[in-house]
């Protein structure tokens, strides 16, 4: 079975990658994404040097997004679709795909389509709590809908819709991490910034505001994200860096992308961390288990980051932090809270556990679903 996916939504895409390499290696597995994460700001995506690291074919694709556009964009844009879902056909042709799987987003859209015309298989995977509005149109089309959470059959018109949990990497679990090449064994009290694949300018203008502080106390991992045409946070936050007293330089650790590796022996090893709440941050944290401060970031549809932030709250695994209420003093008194708190909190998480084998249950309804698309 030759298998495209695609995945706005990275991580529950390369989780399934990698556990269709590691059982099932008859099946030939192809890659569709996005060369930038933000088009408009020149941002590059992590996702081509992700998938090209595990030796899948990329391809990359540009769609068309409907929202937050002027009225003429979107008349462009309703004229450009059935050219994007055209060059979809094309691709699933060319590749011989006997199956889709998305991960949702616009960019799925036209190969959603284009699978139907082609009465190709075709499976939706819902992350979050909260189905997206690309997603909740695909799953009119699919053959089959997993979702992450029993909440999300709210959104979807279909009541058939598989509950598998959400796919995730099994190297977090790994016993075998070792500390990062450039992570000093003197290193302690660790603490972990991360701001999503594209970064977070909130977050790093609050951690530059109180970078001073926090180095008193902590070594500070930052994820920052890639440069794009507004900020070069990596750029910045190093000239910062630079200016800062050398005991402190020595506590401060910049990177625009966390190798996951290096990412999942930080989760091991780090006090608690301070992340924005995509629904696979949220679930990485709550299984390393890493206690966390959650900055949701704000209008999101339906305010999805925050239901995924009041998940890990709810069972003392995070404090959750509005955007619009957040200042220094609040967010140190945070800080100062998760130090009081982190073990009591980590042991939470701990007997919380919600790891479902969803890799395996995504593949058994994508293993059914291609059977019986083709007895037909």
């Amino acid at each position: 079975m030759r298998i495209l996916m695609s995945g706005a939504h990275l991580t529950p895409a390369l989780a399934m990658i990698d556990f269709i390499q590691a059982n099932h290696p008859e099946h030939e597995l192809v890659f569709v994404g996005r060369l930038y994460s933000q088009e408009k700001l020149n941002q590059k995506s992590v996702e081509k040097a992700e998938v090209e690291k595990r030796r899948i074919k990329f391809i990359p694709f540009t769609a068309v997004k409907f929202v937050n556009h002027s009225f003429l964009n979107q008349v462009a844009n309703f004229l450009t679709f059935p050219k994007t879902v055209q060059a979809a056909r094309k691709i699933l042709q060319a590749e011989k795909i006997d199956l889709f799987l998305s991960f949702g987003s616009y960019l799925a859209v036209p190969f959603a389509l284009a699978a139907k015309s082609l009465n190709i298989a075709l499976i939706t995977h819902e992350q979050t709590v909260v189905m997206g509005k690309a997603n909740q149109f695909i799953a009119t089309l699919a053959d089959q809908v997993a979702i992450s959470y029993q909440e999300t059959n709210q959104y979807l018109k279909r009541k058939d819709a598989v509950l598998t949990g959400n796919p995730v990497r099994q190297r977090l679990f790994a016993k075998d991490l070792q500390r990062p090449a450039w992570l000093p064994k003197e290193a302690k009290n660790l603490l972990l910034v991360m701001g999503g694949n594209q970064g977070s300018f909130i977050i790093n203008d609050l951690i530059r505001a109180n970078l001073k502080k926090l180095l008193e106390n902590y070594t500070l991992i930052h994820q920052c994200g890639r440069a794009n045409k507004l900020k070069d946070s990596l750029s910045q936050l190093s000239k910062i860096r630079q200016q800062l007293p050398k005991d402190l330089q020595d506590k401060y650790f910049i990177k625009e992308w966390i190798e996951e590796e290096d990412l999942f022996w930080i989760y091991q090893h780090a006090k608690f961390a301070i992340s924005r709440s995509g629904a696979n941050a949220v679930l990485e944290l709550s299984l390393a288990p890493l206690p966390a401060i959650l900055i949701p970031l704000p209008k999101t549809y339906q305010d999805e980051q925050m239901a995924n932030a009041l998940l890990m709250q709810k069972i003392n695994g995070a404090l959750v932090l509005k955007q619009e209420h957040l200042d220094d003093v609040t967010f140190l008194d945070s800080v100062e809270h998760l130090e009081k708190n982190y073990r009591e909190m980590r042991a939470s998480l701990a007997k919380n556990n919600n790891y479902n084998q969803a890799c395996a249950k995504l593949y058994q309804l994508l293993d059914l679903t291609y059977k019986e698309k083709n007895s037909l």
